[in-house]
């Protein structure tokens, strides 16, 4: 059974995937891994039970990346 740790439905315009977060971020799978599981990251909206399908509000990332990658909108 999946899980959906979210409080509301979303859209899938409101979801980010773990490729697009690589990709903002200009990391490699391991690296995204690794940020993405720190505390500090906001928890999955969308886990799946084998834990590697997950997926993100896009606001709560766009909110993380501001304070923790300042600039990252110009580049």
């Amino acid at each position: 059974m999946e899980r959906n740790t979210g409080p509301r439905p979303a859209t899938p315009d409101e979801l980010i995937g773990i490729a697009e977060i690589r990709a903002i971020l200009g990391v490699g799978k391991a690296r995204a891994y690794t940020i993405t599981r720190d505390r500090s990251f906001p928890p999955p909206w969308y886990e799946g039970l084998d834990g590697q399908t997950r997926l993100w509000l896009r606001a709560d990332v766009e909110s993380w990346l501001d304070r923790h990658r300042p600039g990252w909108r110009d580049a």
